[in-house]
Order: C-alpha cells, then sequence, then structure tokens
C-alpha cells in the first residue's frame, strides 16, 4: 500500500511540475497533444527502447556506487571518479539521442525526449525548414518558456520567504557560487540529493559557496489541501535532516515553475548571476567547486 501512496504522489508531483514547465496549462497540454499526433517510426520505437535500457543499467550502477560511497567515512576519490564517468556516459547519451531525433528530422522522437529538452535542443529544431507552422509556433513557445534557463543566461531573480518570515532575494547574492535546488518533502530522490550536497556545503561554504532550497510543496497540489499543511510538512523534513542553508518557501508555481520545470531540477549560478550548470548531481557539483574555488 505504501509503494502505491508513493507512486500516485509521485505522479502527482510530476504532471503539476510538467503544467509549470510550460509556464502554462494550454502550453502543456498543446506540446502533450503534438506528442499524440505524431507516430513513432519501428526504427525510432528501437532507438527509443535501447535509450531507455542504457539509461536504466547506467542509473543502476551509480545508485550501486553511491550507496558505497556516501556510506564510507573517508571518501574512495577512485569510486567518485567511477561515479562521475557514469555521469558523464549517462548526459552523453541523453544528448546522443537528442542528436539522432534532430538530425533525422524525427519530432515523434524529440517529443519523447522531452523531459530532456533543453534551449538549444529546440534551436537546433527550428532550423529545419519543412517545419509546419502551427508546430514551428508551438516550438518557439516552448523555447520562450525555457530559454532562461539556458547554460550562459543570466538567472531570473526572485524572492521567496524562508522559514523564520525572513525574505531571500537571489539579487543579494551576486558574488557567490550559488545552487538553488527545487525539491519537495514527498520527494524522496530530493531528499537524498540535498542529504548528499552537505558534505560539500560543509566544505566550501567559508569559500563563497551556498544553497537556495526551494520548497514546492505548496506548488505540488495534487496531494496537498492547504499552505499550511504544506508548510508544516516542508519545516518537518527541514528540521529532521538538519537542513542548515537557506530555506525557502515557493507560494505559487509562477516561480519555481518558470525557472526548473519539475520538482527535483537544480541550477547552478556562478558569482555573476550567470547560469552554468543545470540539473546536476552532488558530486558534479563538487567537482565544479573544487575547479572554482
Amino acid at each position: 500500500m505504501r509503494g502505491i501512496v508513493q507512486n500516485v504522489v509521485l505522479l502527482c508531483m510530476l504532471l503539476s511540475s510538467l503544467s509549470s514547465f510550460a509556464q502554462s496549462e494550454d502550453l502543456f497540454m498543446q506540446i502533450w497533444k503534438a506528442k499524440d499526433d505524431v507516430k513513432l517510426s519501428a526504427e525510432a520505437s528501437k532507438s527509443l527502447e535501447h535509450f531507455k535500457n542504457q539509461k536504466m543499467e547506467i542509473l543502476n550502477q551509480i545508485k550501486e556506487l553511491e550507496s558505497k560511497y556516501y556510506k564510507e567515512q573517508e571518501k574512495d576519490k577512485k569510486l567518485k571518479s567511477k561515479i562521475l564517468k557514469l555521469y558523464s556516459q549517462k548526459h552523453h547519451l541523453i544528448d546522443e539521442i537528442k542528436q539522432q531525433a534532430i538530425k533525422n528530422k524525427d519530432e515523434a522522437l524529440f517529443l519523447e525526449l522531452m523531459e530532456h529538452i533543453r534551449p538549444k535542443d529546440l534551436k537546433k529544431l527550428l532550423q529545419e525548414e519543412n517545419l509546419n507552422n502551427a508546430r514551428r509556433d508551438l516550438y518557439e513557445k516552448w523555447l520562450e518558456s525555457i530559454q532562461h534557463t539556458a547554460i550562459g543566461s543570466q538567472l531570473k531573480d526572485f524572492k521567496l520567504m524562508d522559514e523564520n518570515g525572513v525574505e531571500i532575494n537571489t539579487a543579494d547574492l551576486r558574488g557567490k557560487i550559488l545552487w538553488v535546488d527545487s525539491w519537495a518533502s514527498k520527494c524522496g530522490p530530493c531528499i537524498k540529493k540535498l542529504k548528499q550536497i552537505k558534505r560539500a556545503y560543509e566544505k566550501y561554504q567559508a569559500k563563497g559557496f551556498e544553497i537556495l532550497a526551494v520548497s514546492w510543496d505548496y506548488t505540488v497540489r495534487g496531494y496537498i489541501k492547504t499552505m499550511e499543511e504544506a508548510k508544516a510538512d516542508w519545516l518537518k523534513v527541514v528540521k529532521k535532516h538538519e537542513f542548515h542553508w537557506m530555506n525557502v518557501f515557493d507560494t505559487g508555481d509562477q516561480i519555481m515553475g518558470g525557472q526548473f520545470g519539475s520538482v527535483g531540477k537544480n541550477l547552478l549560478i556562478d558569482a555573476n548571476g550567470i547560469i552554468i550548470g543545470f540539473d546536476l548531481h552532488p558530486l558534479e557539483i563538487e567537482k565544479l567547486l573544487e575547479e572554482r574555488l
């Protein structure tokens, strides 16, 4: 029963966050309708299945190695290197199938990869001359909705309240390398990632690294009735796991939905407010911090 409840919660999160991703339910529905309107060829279906199997194999290897790595007091550098190599393989695998979809002008395959699509991918697709006007208009709207999350873009600043009612403004955090993470108290993988980043925070905070953890507990409304309940769940988890960085609460998807697209995603921002990473794993962040601080 617990597994069923957790799956329902995660489904609610996914639907809510994907809607935020498009910044409007209308655009979200248009993208999904476009996905249903085009059919995968036999070759594309085979490629997609192969991609999913390879990705799952890599993720299973990562899970096994991470369980060993994070249990050790003295972190094994060789083990860390293996994990980072696997993450690199995963990124390469995703890029490879996206490039295949774009090169073959395969919209059906492209839309199947919706969760992995970044601004640069949409820009490449929009270079295709044979797109019909309706589809081109849709992809341009999609690009506009996520353009400001592109690597090299300026962070779209926002203000939110922390657990003590103090306003946190990202514009005031210039001069620091900032990791902005979206999470929710019912999202197990989100909490796991925050627990994993603790070591890097303790090591690099004094050198100029800061974390802004943004709760989506109210934004993901599929399982929450009131803002008070959402805040209570959020504060309970923050206290339980001793998350002592900046914790803020999003009261609506207008702010964070436009920044990330879905719960569990994150941005790494440099000292000038420029995005230098998207959806990074804690070990990947630690590697970047080693290079920059």
